[in-house]
């Protein structure tokens, strides 16, 4: 045995001693966290020769097959930990157990549990990411309890928690939020999620790190960049949907040379799709096209850590043709029509109407060491671009109907304290301009503003009980040259208010109990304030309101996880989320004509609602190979002083998943379950809330522990290829949802050492 890096072994027990050189022997062993003595999921367990893999499990444990006998070198790698080397001699079967060392400097809040690395997050990891190689952010964010997704077709989508979206539930990548989500709900957010290597759905306390406005929480894109010495890996991903023949590639590159060199990352990804299909016609003008490059390093040196990203996103989607009509008389025949009257064609060409969506971002960060903690500064400069080009024009016009640009530079300042073991003070300032411009035809002002704001946090554990209180000031500065009956007036609004928000957590053996009590608020944007005209994106007519005050909430939560021994594990988080002066984009009584036709009509109104649902999954282990998982999502939302209901709630959904395992095949069976909206005011919406509808999936995939690094997944989505209309896809009163697809994804990672670093 050798002692390498920060951590050591226990050699438990090993087989009969022999000479022979097979590779049939089996390491087992468990890791756990040498602080605590608690198991250590998730972490990568993998033998360099041959490219053996495992992942340890939520107890810790993993088991390493086909190892040759032998010297063999045995590496560990879990982020927030020490990176371990193993240097064993094999001569059989082996069983070792193993002690991680935590990297607590560089961690974000304190660690006191198993199943959870960071309180009141739900995480998404790389290799979940990577299988899911075809999809936008948002629809793979939707596969964590609670997260779904408000749609305008098959090509724009924005993530939602419980019913709430947009500026309510802000993404952070890495430090700063996309500031480009102020433009409305019609367009993807600007990222890749191949470009990350995990997604976190925060709920804490500790969210007001991030801005006071995250009432539906916020979704976290993090890049950990995290490599060892000598260290090569590449990760390449294909994928193909036979609807739309949608294709997509991604490859992801980290390397450190040694250990005096940074650690140097790489990311590109591109999709491509054309028309997609219904059950019964093709859609005209519905491809895409995405392409992502993001690259930097990070280097520590002597307590210093400095970090350099830069990123690009370009994003272009054709706009389903089915949706621009001449007259009222004529929008409203086709939002009875039950197949809309366009060209049954297959092309891979974007045409007009169309929209295209650019983003660049660079971001800084420097985090030096101190004697009781460390000292932050995050910088960053955006720029947003979103044009969309009229269907009107003649194609060969590139002048387009509307051309927004949005720079935003940012700074973060914060400080971690350390007083003991057991206490963490952390309090920061952050501050962001906004400078804005439209190009082509009014529908958003130019605009300047800031915002500045100042926050303290205080975690307190134990082994057991964790608490994590947090205060938030913030002020807002909008000014804008607002368009009222042909003349240009100047607006100015300008908003302070304070958050406050409270975390508990009690941890035993199986359980795991967290409650979130918060007080939030958030300043109506310039979206909600002087919107007005047609958004192509969303094939609506949009309304500001000039005169929208300060949205708050007052939202508990509970969070109750359990886990016995991996056969039986359960989810359950019921909250409550009041919230006076809710602002709510809202159908108008009668469509929009204008001079480019007729158009659904919205606008932003605003009153006192209250949310209230539940979010829960259990998996049952009925046998060795075969479990199944149950899953539900339910919202109800209502105005508390008028018989209304707010606009775009998702309705109760439930998702049934059979999984059986044969030797080294995973077996998924699904069946998806949509409820019609029954929370809905009559005569308030062009088109009542569509029927319940039924689906099926089934999905094949091959077990991530292969020898040979190769993966695969084969999935059949909407098998009876059912026709059903979705509640939350603003293009339903033009269109049926997708048809039967088969995607398939195949997955290559290459893990290498320079040979003197072995």
């Amino acid at each position: 045995m050798k002692h390498i890096t920060l951590g050591f072994i226990i050699l438990l027990a090993f087989g009969p001693l022999t000479a022979q050189k097979r590779c049939n022997a089996v390491v087992r062993g468990q890791i756990l966290n040498v602080h605590n003595t608690l198991p250590v999921p998730m972490a990568e367990v993998f033998i360099e020769a041959g490219h053996l893999h495992a992942t340890s499990d939520a107890g810790g444990r993993f088991i390493l097959a086909g190892v040759c006998n032998g010297p063999v070198l045995i590496e560990i790698d879990k982020h927030g930990f020490q990176h371990l080397h193993v240097d064993l001699i094999l001569r059989g079967d082996t069983q070792i157990l193993v002690f991680l060392t935590t990297i607590a400097e560089w961690t974000d809040t304190i660690t006191i549990h198993v199943r959870k690395e960071r309180s009141g997050a739900m995480t998404l990891n790389s290799q979940g990411i990577l299988e899911q190689n075809d999809r936008d952010l948002s629809n793979i964010s939707a596969t964590l309890p609670g997260i779904q997704t408000l749609q305008s077709g098959r090509n724009q989508s924005k993530p939602m928690a419980h019913g709430l979206y947009g500026l309510r539930f802000p993404i952070i990548s890495q430090q700063f939020r996309l500031e480009g989500q102020s433009w409305g709900n019609d367009h993807n957010p600007e990222a890749d999620a191949r470009g990350f290597d995990e997604i976190e759905w925060l709920k804490d306390a500790s969210l007001l790190k991030f801005g006071h406005d995250g009432i539906g929480g916020a979704l976290r894109l993090q890049r950990h960049s995290a490599a060892h010495e000598g260290e090569q890996n590449l990760e390449q991903a294909f994928s193909y949907n036979s609807n739309g023949h949608q294709t997509g590639y991604s490859a992801r590159f980290i390397q450190k040379a040694d250990s005096a060199a940074p650690i140097v990352y790489g990311n590109a990804a591109l999709r491509i799709s054309g028309n997609y299909r219904t059950p019964d016609v093709w859609l005209e003008n519905t491809p895409l096209s995405e392409l992502s490059l993001s690259s930097g390093y990070a280097q520590t040196h002597n307590g210093k850590e400095t970090r350099w990203d830069g990123e690009f996103y370009r994003f272009e989607s054709g706009i389903f043709r089915g949706t621009r009509i001449g007259s009222v008389d004529d929008l409203l025949n086709a939002i009875n029509r039950s197949e809309p009257i366009t060209n049954n064609r297959f092309a891979f060409r974007i045409e007009q109407p169309r929209q295209v969506a650019a983003h660049a971002t660079f971001q800084g960060s420097t985090t030096c060491k101190t004697e009781k903690g460390r000292e932050e500064w995050h910088y960053a400069m955006q720029y947003d671009q979103r044009r969309e080009f009229d269907f009107h024009r003649n194609s060969a016009n590139h002048f387009p109907q509307l051309d927004l640009i949005l720079i935003t530079p940012s700074v973060i300042y914060r400080r971690i304290i350390k007083t003991n073991a057991a206490t963490q003070w952390e309090w920061g300032n952050q501050a962001t301009g906004h400078l804005h411009r439209y190009g082509g035809y009014y529908f958003l002002p130019d605009f300047q503003g800031w915002s500045h704001g100042n926050y303290g946090i205080l975690h307190k554990h134990s082994k057991r009980i964790a608490h994590t209180f947090s205060l938030r000031l913030d002020e807002k500065y909008i000014s804008a040259r607002e368009r009222i009956n042909g003349a240009w007036q100047q607006q100015s609004r300008f908003f302070i208010n304070y958050s406050a928000a409270y975390t508990g957590l009690i941890q035993t053996e199986n359980h795991l109990l967290q409650w979130h009590i918060s007080r939030m608020w958030r300043a109506p944007w310039v979206n909600e304030l002087y919107s007005s005209g047609v958004h192509h994106g969303a094939a609506s007519f949009e309304k500001g309101n000039s005169n929208l005050e300060t949205e708050k909430s007052y939202r508990a939560e509970l969070e109750w996880e359990y886990d016995h021994n991996r056969r039986i594990t359960a989810y359950l988080s019921p909250f409550f989320n009041y919230l006076p002066g809710f602002i709510n984009l809202t159908p108008m009584k009668e469509p929009m004509l204008t001079v480019r036709g007729a158009f659904p009509g919205f606008e932003y109104l605003q009153g006192n609602a209250i949310f209230t649902g539940v979010d829960a999954q259990t998996k049952l282990s009925l046998a060795n190979n075969l479990n199944i998982r149950v899953g539900i999502q339910y919202v109800h939302a209502r105005y508390t002083k008028t018989e209304r209901y707010p606009a775009f709630v998702p309705p109760f959904r439930s998702q049934n998943i059979l999984t059986w395992k044969r030797q080294r095949l995973l077996f998924h069976l699904q069946h998806e379950f949509v409820a019609r909206q029954h929370s809905y005011t009559t005569g308030s919406d062009f088109l009542p809330p569509p029927p319940a509808y039924h689906l099926w999936h089934i999905k094949i995939k091959s077990s991530h522990e292969q020898q040979n690094g190769w993966q695969w997944i084969l999935e059949g989505n909407n098998l009876l290829n059912q026709n059903y209309r979705s509640y939350m896809d603003r293009f339903r009163y033009f269109m049926d949802m997708p048809g039967r697809n088969v995607r398939i994804v195949i997955i290559k990672p290459l893990h290498h050492h320079h040979k003197k670093h072995l």
